[in-house]
């Protein structure tokens, strides 16, 4: 279902203007991660709750059936709490990919938080003492040690994102954000703000600019509109403003629901509205997935990697908050210049030293007659305070000039992170995925679990087009490197889904030009295998390898790369027209 934070709070006024109020009458498990609710107001409403990757909330319009024989502790302790109970509340955190259902009953009150976010959801029932009670997904510490979520244990939300917060966003907040990040507009929109998923983002670039792919920086008044229309769907959970909607793409042809969205999909191809959120995200989107036959595996890892992301993102944002200004580093010189200067009017005792700025550098006008107050040590003399202050300079300049070295390493050690996390999306059988576990072993996040078999590394996937041409495709950060600076010439041309993370795609070179149609398949292949895989455009970067570096100190398969030119091009995995060399 691909819910973002604006779908759960379109889902959120839907379903608590229709089933508030209404008593559960039947809980049955469809799947492993997913619960029916049946609900009576008058009328049986059915409700899905889904944990599973691609799940999220819906109204079925059949009743879900038992889909798992065993039943789990969660369903017992729902059969206990929650059948037969009201259902009195449905509340959304701010702009978070989360529900809470506020059940009451004759056993008393508790509260089903549902937490929407991919690989990472939970349906977890808590006690109105705020402990959790069960869960759909257990995570232990071995996993998770920052957030356990256990029977027993207390209910703590998932950490908030270092983005902006809606509260916060101004034009020149937002402007410095977008700066920081790299990529086209719509991607700096999804890492710059809390509650803009990668759909939201194009549709707002497109309703600013009139293109989804736009770049940035932006023209003054098209910037002005980014703005304005940001803020417009920011406020859409209190305007109650909702114009739900599903997305077209025309494929050979054929139009395929992509897209469903509390808003007008004015970027896709076409759009429809659809009367109702809630029931819209029972509809299928795109082609049938198949089921993974790998998921709790995908799950393990995929926490592996979560964990450390959370760790270095703590770590960047503490190293932020330590990183010291020049104009903070002058105004504590200047306080220590302006102590010994004004020593001779100074009392025995004095708590605070105010005195012109002018009186110290010998400015004049309006910088110059403006105020320094200045706290002194009343047990020290004039020229022991200044001594500690010019101190604290010291230690500042000196954490100062180590700041943005760490701050450096920090940001690639996160880029390679975020790469070993789309190695996990990516993974097509069980050694993929121990790759990436040995791949955290080997960078020191993990320790080696000697009990667990070690993995055979796999070479990277190679294809052949109709005409002959040959693709290499580095599925993890090992075969990266390997197709990358083990079996590319200077002259083979190298791609990458630009701004992502995502595989190194080779397409070997036989003479000194290579055709049109081999150059789109291979940048197909690239989008495919990349973290934008589910999007309909991908814009695709191409160099020849000869301009591909290794990061200076950073890990297997981070490059940086010049000279590139880049396409759009839609996603394509594997067809029946490629032959594997």
């Amino acid at each position: 279902m691909n819910q973002d934070a604006l779908t759960l709070a379109a889902i959120r006024d839907e379903l608590a203007a229709l089933l508030t109020g209404g008593r559960v009458q039947r809980v049955v498990r469809p799947s492993e991660l997913s619960l029916g609710l049946e609900v009576y107001t008058g009328e049986r409403h059915q409700l899905l709750l889904s944990a599973e990757p691609e799940g999220g909330i819906a109204l079925m319009a059949e009743r879900p059936r038992r889909g798992v024989p065993a039943v789990s502790p969660l369903q017992l302790l729902l059969r206990k709490y929650v059948e037969g109970a009201r259902l009195g509340s449905i509340t959304q955190p701010t702009l978070e990919r989360i529900l809470c259902f506020g059940f009451s009953g004759p056993e008393g009150s508790v509260d089903l938080v549902c937490e929407i976010m991919g690989r990472l959801s939970n349906l977890i029932l808590v006690s109105p003492e705020g402990v959790i009670l069960e869960c759909a997904r257990r995570v232990p510490a071995r996993i998770n040690r920052y957030r356990t979520v256990l029977p027993g244990q207390p209910y703590v939300p998932p950490p908030p994102q270092d983005k902006l917060a809606a509260d916060e966003l101004d034009s020149a907040a937002l402007t410095r954000a977008l700066d920081a990040q790299p990529g086209p507009l719509f991607r700096r929109l999804v890492q710059s703000v809390a509650g803009i998923s990668p759909l939201l983002a194009r549709e707002i670039v497109y309703r600013a600019t009139g293109d989804q792919a736009a770049e940035w920086p932006l023209d003054d008044s098209s910037g002005q509109r980014l703005f304005g229309v940001l803020q417009e769907m920011l406020r859409l959970p209190g305007t109650h403003a909702w114009e739900p909607s599903i997305g077209y793409q025309v494929q050979q042809g054929e139009a395929v629901a992509v897209a469903l969205a509390p808003y007008a999909l004015t970027h896709c191809d076409r759009w429809e509205p659809v009367p109702s959120i809630s029931r819209g995200a029972a509809t299928p989107l795109g082609k049938e997935r198949p089921m993974d036959a790998y998921a709790g595996a995908r799950a393990e890892v995929w926490a592996l990697v979560d964990e450390q992301i959370e760790r270095q993102r703590a770590r960047l944002a503490s190293l932020e908050r330590a990183s010291v200004s020049p104009a903070e580093l002058a105004e504590l010189q200047l306080q220590g210049q302006a102590i010994l200067a004004m020593a001779w009017a100074t009392a025995p005792g004095q708590e605070e030293l105010i005195c012109r700025r002018g009186d110290v550098t010998g400015e004049s006008g309006l910088e110059g007659d403006a105020k320094l107050r200045i706290p002194l040590d009343p047990g020290l003399s004039p020229e022991e305070n200044a001594q500690a202050v010019f101190r604290a300079y010291r230690k500042r300049q000196s954490a100062g000039e180590q700041v943005p070295e760490r701050i450096a390493e920090t940001e690639r050690e996160l880029a390679y992170l975020e790469q070993l996390q789309t190695d996990v999306d990516l993974a097509e059988d069980r050694p993929a995925l121990e790759s990436v576990r040995v791949a955290l072993q080997e960078a020191g996040y993990i320790s080696e679990d000697r009990k667990r078999p070690r993995s055979v590394r796999s070479g990277p996937l190679q294809v052949r087009t109709a005409s002959g041409a040959q693709i290499l495709i580095g599925r993890n950060s090992a075969q990266n490197e390997m197709v990358t600076f083990d079996l590319a010439s200077p002259h083979d041309l190298w791609l990458h889904a630009r701004g992502v993370p995502g595989a190194h795609v080779l397409l070997k070179k036989a003479g000194p030009e290579v055709e049109e149609q081999d150059l789109q398949r291979a940048a197909a292949l690239a989008a495919y295998y990349s973290a934008s895989r589910e999007e309909p455009q991908v814009l695709v970067d191409v160099t020849e390898r000869r301009h591909v570096r290794r990061i200076p100190g950073g890990r297997s398969g981070m490059v940086t790369y010049r000279n590139e030119s880049t396409l759009s091009v839609a996603p394509c995995g594997p067809q029946a027209g490629d032959e594997e060399a």
